[in-house]
């Protein structure tokens, strides 16, 4: 039988929205990579913010929302959204959303979706997707066709702290090509740097962690700058950390860029300073960019991407001596770095879109 004479299977995939996070990165390639492999893909969004690039047809309620958000707008996007999955037979619904109101998810759960569900928990802060009700948690995870965690830390933490017995871990994926093309794209810095990604929109990323330890290393001396991607409510904290350590000519944000890519690809390492993560999709990115990383091993994800003196440095949680140093040993130790580097991409081919799609197959039992 070839792929015409398949049947088509019909994937919905809800996220909060389609730009700014790993989460929804990651649900817009495996959209793409599902369209390829005979699925009908569907996604609803609940915000209107599209960044990524994806595959299939969309139900935007965020563009139903209106200044208010009163009642009967949000009532009128329930009845749109219920009406969606009445009218689409789908096999699999895939929930990629933070739970945020509880009683709002098990009426969703229960009076909504109407095919197996799968739910992925994409940070190690699980009580964003677990209710502190057990009744309610229960009738929103327990009959879940799986829970997929994004970390085998994640996994573990949920195990136990529940008792539901479907739960797997599946990576977080990255498409090779797609990034090797964008590494080629024209690139205007041209001075050394060091690289930091992320929202700077809560205290996770610990941006203000990251500079201080940038200004107490040996990078500034050396003029080796810090490039900062990213956006959010902190950003004027940090500029303003910035210029009381008199370094505006060193550490320079950048933004939101459309292509961070090409920033990995030119950077001597990427450092992630977080509280905690999930999968941290930042150091896979740099990490195929050929640009080897630093981090915290925070829970969760680092320690299972990172093997500490052969694709990066792995740092001592939350020990900003430690970090200090292992920014300069990356930048002293030239025949480290070097060993790193030349690992980089290998160490996250494990990681690619094929191989982390494929899981996703066989999980639903369509390959």
């Amino acid at each position: 039988m070839n792929v015409s004479e398949k049947k088509q299977h019909r994937i919905c995939i809800v996220t909060d929205q389609l730009a700014t996070g790993g989460a929804e990165r990651c649900a817009a390639l495996l959209s793409i990579f599902f369209d390829k492999n005979n699925c009908k893909v569907h996604h609803v969004v609940v915000v209107d913010k599209i960044e990524y690039e994806f595959a299939g047809e969309v139900l935007n309620l965020g563009k139903l929302k209106n200044q208010s958000n009163g009642f009967f707008n949000r009532l009128k996007r329930f009845k749109v959204l219920k009406h969606f999955f009445r009218s689409n037979k789908l096999d699999f619904i895939i929930d990629f959303r933070v739970k945020r109101h509880s009683l709002q998810e098990y009426f969703i759960a229960k009076y909504i979706f109407n095919a197996p569900l799968i739910v992925t928990i994409h940070s190690f802060m699980t009580d964003l997707y677990f209710p502190n009700n057990k009744f309610l948690a229960n009738n929103i995870y327990s009959h879940c066709y799986k829970i997929v965690a994004v970390s085998k830390a994640i996994k573990e933490k949920i195990s136990s702290e529940c008792s539901y017995s479907t739960i797997q871990t599946i990576y977080n994926p990255i498409d090779f090509e797609l990034i090797e093309n964008a590494t080629k794209e024209e690139f205007a810095l041209d001075f050394k740097y060091i690289l930091a990604a992320g929202r700077m929109q809560d205290s996770v990323k610990q941006l203000d962690v990251l500079i201080n330890c940038y200004a107490a290393s040996n990078l500034p001396k050396q003029n080796i700058k810090l490039v900062l991607l990213g956006d959010g409510l902190l950003r004027k904290d940090l500029e303003k950390q910035v210029e009381k350590l008199h370094l505006e000519d060193y550490i320079l944000f950048k933004g939101k860029v459309a292509n961070p890519f090409k920033y990995y690809k030119k950077a001597l390492y990427t450092v992630l300073s977080s509280k905690n993560e999930g999968f941290p999709t930042v150091l896979i990115e740099s990490l195929a960019c050929e640009t080897p990383v630093v981090a915290f091993n925070c829970f969760s994800g680092p320690s299972e991407i990172i093997v500490d003196q052969e694709n990066g440095l792995l740092v001592e949680n939350q020990n900003q001596e430690k970090l200090i140093l292992a920014m300069n040993e990356m930048v002293l130790n030239e025949k480290l770095y070097y060993h790193c580097k030349q690992n980089a991409k290998l160490s996250v081919q494990c990681f690619s879109i094929e191989t982390i799609g494929n899981q996703w197959l066989e999980l639903m039992k369509i390959k």
